[in-house]
């Protein structure tokens, strides 16, 4: 018995160590995260963090939020691994669930296909949601690769699975006597991404969560009010002209990659990791849950 004891914490350390081998052979092989998906498919990293927010009511104060991007319903990322992911999420029993865009990649089929996936998703009160530019088109920044009506078809999709896509406007939610404001943006590429508009209708008094797929954004976005701004796009990596074409992760603050940066008076970025599978990089660049403990600021 006491032998066995000794054994297992050395198998596990061994099992940690093949699975660093692993993804860092697929990465040296520039298969840019297509690693065997059956020895990761528990690999995911759950984040978690505090959310100061200021003017947060004690009816949410400890509310939780998890945050997730990057989905990329494709023919490369599996289907049953996207149920994993549903499945953590739903075990985390969080209050909200924000998705950061880019459910698609491809064909407007998936659009159809990852609404059933996340129809799965049972946080206490809702799932919130904004589109990423490949939801407009496989290869969109400003219209290039886009697909006439496919933005709004997801939107539609996600809709019927209780998602709230939230496209340049505010939804608030009452908690025994305090509020909480949540506004979407449509993706900072497309032609209809219009911050005034989102926040027009916006009540500037209560804590502000914002939701807009590039980072690029969240400069501008606090200025409109935002306490907080969720984004994805980057899925955890540096982009750099000379190393990645920028017609696939178009991003103009490069010093923007992943996890949280202050923007100055109490006004905050996060930037999740993503949940798909491709283009990771290094360890840092996991897929992530993130977990937010809503407190005081």
């Amino acid at each position: 018995m006491n032998e066995t004891l000794t054994r297992t914490p050395h198998r596990r350390r061994g099992k940690a160590i093949i699975k660093r081998l692993v993804w860092s052979a697929a990465n040296s092989c520039a298969l840019g995260g297509l690693y065997v998906w059956r020895l990761e498919k528990h690999w995911l990293r759950i984040e978690r963090r505090p959310m100061p927010l200021p003017n947060l009511g004690g009816g949410f104060h400890g509310a939780t939020l998890a945050h997730i991007s990057d989905i990329h319903c494709s023919l490369i990322v599996r289907e049953a691994y996207l149920r994993h992911c549903v499945e953590e999420i739903n075990r985390l029993e969080v209050d909200f669930v924000a998705i950061t865009g880019d459910f698609i990649t491809g064909a407007a089929a998936r659009a159809r296909r990852i609404a059933r996936i996340l129809r799965e998703i049972t946080p206490r009160t809702a799932v919130l949601a904004c589109l990423g530019n490949h939801d407009y088109g496989i290869l969109h920044p400003r219209g290039l690769g886009g697909k006439r009506e496919l933005a709004g078809f997801l939107a539609e999709e996600l809709c019927l699975a209780d998602i709230f896509v939230m496209r340049n406007e505010p939804r608030v939610f009452h908690r025994d006597g305090a509020s909480l404001q949540f506004v979407g943006l449509e993706d900072y590429w497309s032609p209809r991404y219009d911050p005034r508009l989102a926040f027009e209708s916006a009540h500037g008094h209560l804590p502000t969560i914002a939701l807009c797929h590039n980072p690029d954004a969240a400069p501008e976005l606090v200025e409109h009010g935002a306490d907080w701004v969720l984004a994805g796009h980057t899925h955890g990596t540096s982009i750099h002209e000379k190393n990645f074409p920028r017609i696939l992760l178009p991003t103009k603050q490069r010093h923007f990659s992943a996890g949280e940066y202050h923007l100055g008076s109490g006004r905050y970025l996060y930037i999740n990791r993503g949940l798909s599978y491709g283009r990771r990089t290094n360890l840092n660049s996991r897929p992530e849950i993130t977990v937010f403990t809503l407190c005081q600021a």
